[in-house]
């Protein structure tokens, strides 16, 4: 079946900015930066993880199901835009949340909840998530529900069509802009954005390369769980079962277990450089865990660097406000208007 004949519920504004990141070139004397604003993806704060959930509910409307069933830890942006997109669509949201109650506060499952999502606990680590996800269906289906269960992140085949259309809409902007080649590098965490992109890319012949920065999953893991969703996606597209090569895959410093929130001072580095230059807003879990690897490509000899920003603006806002500011230090007073003190 086409892209274009798939079941699929527009919820995004698209396309999302294509820009170039003039000012961070000329602070590093670098060749071409651009980015790939999925910040801007126009629904609740959902960044990219709209597009797998515009295919996924469009799978979920045309089965007759009337609930989703997710899963994913406390700020997961996943969850929150599940819920969201969920109750547009006049669809119930259960997540499954890792460990035991209560979670820990965060941004978007207070979004999740305001939407009237429903959370339940596995009692089991993060990695264990899917089984539960699928136990918890399977209950709302005997209690006469009719409940699709969707893995950590929309990763599975029909949620990477949503970065299959995305990389069709980037090779027409890319064009725009004169190229054709491109180094894309973007934070990965279920593996739905990159998968998609690979299905797209090679479904186009497009000479891209691609490089995921792998934070939640080791990167082992993540590679034999990108095989499996790259080869089914492109079954669903009548494409061969044999997945093409899997881009190259780095894993993210602190590993899949570290701590929500926590950064090294490399990425808090490079995030103050992408905010005093472009304006660009990176979250301590993913895009700020990615950032570095843009500027490391930019560093070396090649075609322009794409970075996909994939959002994560509810999160960085919980960064920026756990942050150890001195606001006292910092209130200097009125400015003249020639902004001096």
């Amino acid at each position: 079946m086409k892209l274009s004949e798939r079941p699929r519920l527009e919820l995004g504004a698209w396309p999302t900015p294509l820009v170039r990141a003039r000012r961070l070139e000329a602070r590093l004397g670098s060749g071409p930066l651009l980015v790939k604003r999925d910040d801007l993806s126009g629904f609740a704060v959902a960044g990219s993880k709209v597009r797998p959930l515009e295919f996924l509910l469009g799978d979920a409307i045309a089965g007759g199901f009337d609930a989703l069933v997710v899963g994913g830890v406390a700020t997961s942006n996943f969850c929150q835009v599940a819920a969201v997109a969920a109750r547009a669509a006049g669809l119930d949201c259960y997540i499954v949340l890792p460990g035991h109650p209560p979670p820990p506060p965060a941004a978007n499952l207070a979004m999740a909840l305001a939407c009237g999502a429903q959370v339940s606990f596995s009692g089991g680590p993060r990695e264990q998530l899917d089984e539960r996800i699928q136990e918890r269906a399977a209950e709302l289906d005997r209690d006469g529900r009719s409940a699709l269960a969707i893995p950590r992140g929309g990763a599975n085949a029909v949620g990477s069509l949503g970065f299959v259309r995305a990389a069709h809409e980037l090779a027409e902007q890319l064009a725009v802009h004169g190229h054709d080649r491109a180094r894309i590098v973007l934070a990965v965490g279920s593996g739905a954005s990159i998968a998609g992109l690979v299905v797209g890319s090679n479904e186009l012949g497009l000479p891209w390369t691609l490089t995921g920065v792998s934070v939640s999953r080791a990167r082992e893991t993540m590679a034999a769980h990108l095989r499996a969703v790259v080869s089914g996606c492109a079954e669903l597209l009548g494409g061969t079962r044999t997945a093409p090569v899997v881009p190259a895959l780095v894993q993210a410093p602190g590993g899949p277990h570290r701590a929500p929130g926590t950064s090294t001072a490399p990425e808090r580095s490079a995030a103050q450089l992408a905010l005093r230059t472009e304006g660009l807003v990176l979250d301590a879990d993913y895009t700020a865990r990615a950032f570095p690897a843009a500027l490391q490509a930019l560093a070396e000899d090649g075609p322009p660097v794409v970075f996909w920003h994939t959002g994560g603006l509810a999160t960085a806002i919980s960064n920026y406000l756990a942050a150890d500011i001195d606001l006292a230090a910092a209130a200097t007073g009125p400015r003249t208007s020639e902004g001096r003190p």
